[in-house]
């Protein structure tokens, strides 16, 4: 592969966003490049292992289609999904297959260190590649770094956490473990039903993926007898069919911004300590864990909330609850208000009214201040209760396409990205805005 000084599109952050964003600008035929720090794309999907998919159909009808089913069709092509969960290295592999095809440049292992800007414009960026800092200059920047990184070093508009104490969304590190007797586990479930979430559905089919979640008699006295932290407060976990395998959602990390490299580096630390703990109550106490085994923990603690963009629209948290529409939609969803709560701070899951749904301005991806920047993703323009519901991967993955296609007709056209019509864009995401 060789780099080039300059590109039509450029990318910052190869999550769900980010591939999205450049697999939809690649399709139009402009030139992309796609940044990333990990040695491999996925973000979220990948070092962080966050697996299924949330919620992201109403009455049966799928509000996110386009290039996030190009990649879940690649990942059954693979065998590496079932419902709405996947293994992280096929989501890898499906992503690089599509970026390829779309003829996308990536540029792996690679960090930010400056930001060029003159103006309201952004000119360039400068990366260190093999040990020296390289400048390259763009057209169009898409930040979906997920932290706002792009928007942070180049002095543009941003928020973090909650409007009034600032405080963020607590931190998990997801694990997997493996030989599971899932027949034993959900026996168990089933006769101590107090024990659990009351939204568990025990209907248990082992072709299709199951939710397990609460042992909350089992957590209390872990933590009564110090054998586990006081900030994990239930188990959680889904299964892969016939897998004998268990992906979890379990650990709770509070206190600690994730976008500190201080901050993440104690995150990496409590998390891997709470998992050792959960591994351990499972395998000691937990009927079906007899056998059990831990198999990997996540390359990189997950993170719901840092920065986010200040843009010509935020979407707020009655945007989400009243299921407002727009005329400028680009992209749809319907999973609810969801706050992961810091210490001292109440968690909340609000769900939308059955059937209902929401929609996204293309204004949330425009940032203020800036003629040729745009977000998607977990940076995009929105309260704190608006990101809450719009960070899961399905709506990622719509506003990253909507933003590809929007510097796409830009970079085609010779024009600043507002005075491209919505109409326009619109036309090119019809499959994530169609009703």
């Amino acid at each position: 592969m060789s780099l080039c000084s300059e590109y039509d599109v450029i990318v910052v952050g190869a999550g769900i966003a980010g591939i999205s964003a450049a697999v939809k600008a690649g399709r139009s035929g402009v030139s992309v490049l796609l940044i990333e720090q990990y040695g491999f794309v996925g973000g979220m999907s990948t070092a962080g292992m966050v697996s299924p998919f949330m919620k992201h159909e109403v009455n049966g009808e799928v509000l996110v289609r386009g290039v996030f089913e190009d990649i879940e069709r690649e990942m059954r092509k693979q065998h590496g999904m079932i419902d709405n969960g996947f293994f992280a290295n096929a989501f890898r592999s499906a992503s690089y297959h599509l970026l390829k095809e779309a003829g996308c440049t990536i540029l792996l292992h690679s960090i930010i260190s400056s930001v060029t800007k003159k103006n309201n414009r952004v000119e360039s960026i400068t990366v260190f590649v093999d040990g020296r800092e390289f400048t390259i200059k763009g057209k169009i920047f898409i930040d979906t770094s997920g932290d706002a990184q792009l928007l942070f070093l180049a002095d543009l508009p941003w928020v973090k956490g909650d409007e009034k104490t600032g405080l963020l969304q607590a931190l998990t590190l997801f694990f997997r473990m493996g030989n599971i007797n899932l027949k034993k586990v959900t026996e168990y479930a089933a006769r101590n039903k107090s024990d659990f979430f009351d939204w568990m559905d025990y209907n248990f089919d082992f072709t299709k993926i199951i939710s397990v979640a609460g042992y909350f008699s089992n957590v209390k006295k872990a933590i009564q007898e110090k054998r586990l932290s006081p900030e994990v407060q239930y188990i959680f976990f889904t299964t892969l069919p016939e897998s004998g395998e268990g992906s979890f959602n379990t650990s709770n990390i509070l206190e600690l911004d994730g976008s500190s490299s201080i901050d993440l580096t104690k995150a990496e630390l409590v998390g891997r300590n709470q998992v050792h703990q959960v591994v351990t109550l499972l395998k000691n106490e937990i009927p079906g864990f007899e056998h059990s085994y831990l198999l990997e923990t996540a390359p990189q603690v997950g993170i719901r909330e840092t920065r986010r963009a200040v843009g010509d629209y935020v979407v707020s948290g009655d945007d989400i609850k009243r299921g407002s529409k727009f005329d400028d939609a680009i992209a749809r969803g319907c999973y609810g208000i969801d706050i992961h709560g810091q210490k001292d701070e109440n968690s909340r899951m609000e769900h939308l009214a059955d059937g209902d749904y929401y929609e996204i301005p293309m204004r949330a991806l425009l940032v203020k201040n800036a003629d040729n920047v745009l977000v998607a993703g977990r940076c995009i323009s929105s309260t704190r209760e608006g990101h809450s519901a719009l960070r899961i991967q399905p709506t990622s993955s719509a506003t990253g396409e909507a933003c590809g296609a929007l510097a796409a007709l830009a970079v085609q056209s010779n024009s600043f990205i507002r005075s491209i019509g919505y109409k326009k864009v619109q036309e090119l995401v019809s499959n994530n805005i169609s009703k």
